[in-house]
């Protein structure tokens, strides 16, 4: 199975088992005067993409690239859905190793996480 993953409209190839994705929620508790409990969810489904995959130095380069911007369009299928979607995100903690070099290509293992960026 392959993930079909697009940054910026950009295809990224990532394999089976190089990615997870969690969903979470934003919620504030506070403590009243009386010493009850108050939580409020703010807010719900906030996805985050985690990612890390081989690729070559052309994907890295734009990778780091994606690493500096202010803003992602991320786009992948899903399952449920049975079609694309898209979020708005940012890239951090962006890391990169090169595994193999030959006179033409350098090939790394890269790491990052999608971060949903609700505008």
């Amino acid at each position: 199975m392959v993930i079909r993953l697009f940054l910026n409209n950009r295809k990224l190839e990532l394999s089976e088992g190089s990615y997870s994705e969690t969903v979470s929620n934003v919620d504030t508790v506070n403590t009243s005067e009386s010493g009850t409990k108050l939580r409020a969810v703010t807010r719900t489904g906030i996805p985050q993409l985690d990612c890390s995959y081989k690729c070559d130095n052309e994907e890295v380069a734009f990778l780091e690239e994606c690493s500096k911007a202010i803003k992602l369009t991320a786009t992948k299928w899903s399952e449920s859905n049975e079609d694309y979607e898209s979020w708005d995100c940012y890239m951090t903690g962006l890391s990169k190793s090169l595994i193999v070099e030959t006179p033409e290509f350098r090939f790394y293992n890269v790491s990052f996480s999608l971060v949903d960026l609700e505008v």
